[in-house]
Order: C-alpha cells, then structure tokens, then sequence
C-alpha cells in the first residue's frame, strides 16, 4: 500500500509520461539516502539551452528508452565505442540495462533533443563496503551535441544529484586518450590522482594507461548554512 504522499508524487509525474515507470523502478529507502521519489518530483524533467540556442530535456532513463538508446549509442563512433566498458552497440547490452533498473545502485541520466536521446549519463553509487561515500561518474554524448556545453550540464547535474545524498566524492575513470574529457572533468575541480599504465583494454584489445580523477563534494547541509 503507498502512501498518500508518494500517491501525489505519482500523479504528478504522469502527466510527463514518467510515473508509471518510474513508479517500476522507485526503491524507498529511509535514514540518510535520498529516495528516488524525492529527488524526481524536486528536479525532473528539466529544460535547458545550449550555447547555440538547441533546447534539450533531461531525465532519468525509463525501461521504454531502450530502442531510442541503443540507436544513440550505435551512432556514436566507432573509435569512441573503444574508450566504453560494454559493448554498447549490442542490444542484449542495452536491454539488460533498461530491464534492470536500479535507481539508488545506477541512477541513468538522458537528454532529448528533437525527438532523440542524444546524451546519456550516470552516477554509479556503492551500497556498501569502503567506498560507499565515492561515487563514479560517466557521460556519453552523441557528436553533433559536443563542444555545445551539454556535457558541462550533465555533469553539474550528477553534482548536484550527489550533493543531496551522503556522497563525499565522485570520481571518473578515462583512458589517458581521452583529452577532451579529460579536458572537460578538470574544467569542473576533478583533479588527476592517479594513473594506471596499460591497466585498461578497450573493446578492440588494445591496452591503454587509466587515469582516475577525483572532485570533492560538499554536502548538502554545508550548502545550505552557508547562506
């Protein structure tokens, strides 16, 4: 039996076509972490416009984003595919992913833009264990929306997400030949503080140095006594 707050939260929601199967994916969880019904109903979906004036929506990725995500990340070069952990251009990958969601383990982040998902992201957190507090980070955005700021927007976004939970820090893993990204995180306070050499192998084989980089978080009581 729900509640009569989350019954409201619920109804709001239907109206952008999310409730229903956010509703599938919802994970109630008391005492420190956020709930996934608090953090939705407070931030999603949200409008923004890039810096060549393309409006673009984010929100949480939903078990019926399959097909449009799997044409998203096929079109996403070849050479860049390398650099992901998963194959993505399979679609048994893209389907255990939408038909597993988990919200409070993985929490997917897509953006729309003229009918398509043109960038996905997503803040990977631990339940448990010694670095429960550290969350990982990943963005992936379709060529044409790159170097329009869409990236910066996502990443703020997961930020902002993690600043409201009991996370202390994200990090985020690139291959060494990622300079743009690198790029990008480092804009944003992640720092270098390690490198790893030939400690990955992209999905053709091929070894690669793994940096790690790493952006302290201030927690959300910090934020709001500050004002």
């Amino acid at each position: 039996m729900r509640d009569s707050g989350t019954q409201e939260v619920m109804g709001k929601l239907e109206w952008c076509g999310l409730g229903a199967q956010l509703e599938m994916a919802y994970v109630a969880r008391k005492g420190g972490r956020i709930m996934l019904m608090d953090l939705v109903k407070t931030r999603y979906p949200k409008s923004f416009q890039l810096r060549d004036g393309t409006s673009v929506t984010i929100r949480p990725m939903v078990s019926s984003d399959e097909k449009g995500l799997l044409s998203f990340f096929r079109a996403i070069p070849p050479e860049d595919r390398l650099f992901l952990k998963d194959d993505v251009s399979k679609a048994e990958v893209i389907s255990t992913w939408c038909r597993n969601l988990d919200y409070e383990r993985i929490l997917p982040i897509v953006s729309e833009a003229k009918g398509g998902l043109v960038a996905d992201a997503t803040l990977h957190r631990r339940q448990t264990g010694w670095m429960r507090h550290v969350a990982r980070v990943r963005v992936v955005i379709a060529p044409a929306y790159r170097g329009k700021g869409l990236g910066t927007v996502l990443i703020n976004e997961l930020i902002a997400i993690a600043e409201e939970t009991d996370l202390e820090k994200m990090e985020v893993e690139l291959m060494v030949d990622q300079n743009t990204a690198i790029s990008a995180f480092r804009s944003l306070n992640f720092s270098p503080v390690a490198v790893f050499p030939e400690h990955v192998k992209d999905i053709s084989g091929k070894r690669h140095d793994l940096m790690v980089l790493v952006r302290d978080l201030t927690p959300r009581e910090e934020i709001e006594t500050s004002y």
